[in-house]
Parts: structure tokens; C-alpha cells; sequence
């Protein structure tokens, strides 16, 4: 725990601001009384849906909605009679 009076805040506030991200606690004084304290803010973590929101706002991402059918993807054409649904079923 650090105690610092007002006027030494003032003048290396960003020094100070450095210790508190590090996770000390600076406590601040007014005529050696303490006033305020600063703390590492707590990293908050956004669940996956926050995120995916984020990215569709962002046009990174398109969600999917119930409107939307699934279409089925018809069989690719080959030269010979043998489709690729049997080319994959023999390879496995």
C-alpha cells in the first residue's frame, strides 16, 4: 500500500497510475487524511455472444437467423459415372 499526498499525485499522477495497474493500492491524502484510493480496475470478460455481436456490428460477421433455409448442396457433376459422394465413400 502506498500513501501519497495530493500535491505529489498531481505531479507524477502517471507514475502513480503505473503502480495501481500493477496491482498496488495507492492511497491518496489530504493533509495526511486519507480521501481516495486508487486500485487495478478488474478486467471484465465479454462472453462469446458479446463478442459476436461486437464482430456483426462490425460487418465482420453475418449471424445467422431462422429466416434462412439451409440449402442443400447438389451433387458435384463428374465426367465419368462415378459421382463424389462414391469417390469419397471408396477412399474411406
Amino acid at each position: 500500500m502506498i500513501y501519497v499526498g495530493v500535491r505529489d499525485l498531481k505531479a507524477k499522477l502517471s507514475e502513480y497510475l503505473d503502480k495501481a495497474r500493477l496491482g498496488d493500492e495507492v492511497i491518496v491524502t489530504d493533509h495526511g487524511k486519507p480521501i481516495a484510493r486508487l486500485i487495478k480496475e478488474p478486467i471484465k470478460q465479454k462472453s462469446t455472444i458479446e463478442k459476436m455481436y461486437l464482430l456483426a456490428e462490425k460487418g465482420m460477421i453475418q449471424l445467422p437467423s431462422k429466416d434462412k433455409q439451409s440449402k442443400v448442396t447438389p451433387p458435384l457433376k463428374t465426367k465419368s459415372k462415378i459421382t463424389a459422394s462414391d469417390i469419397l465413400m471408396n477412399d474411406r
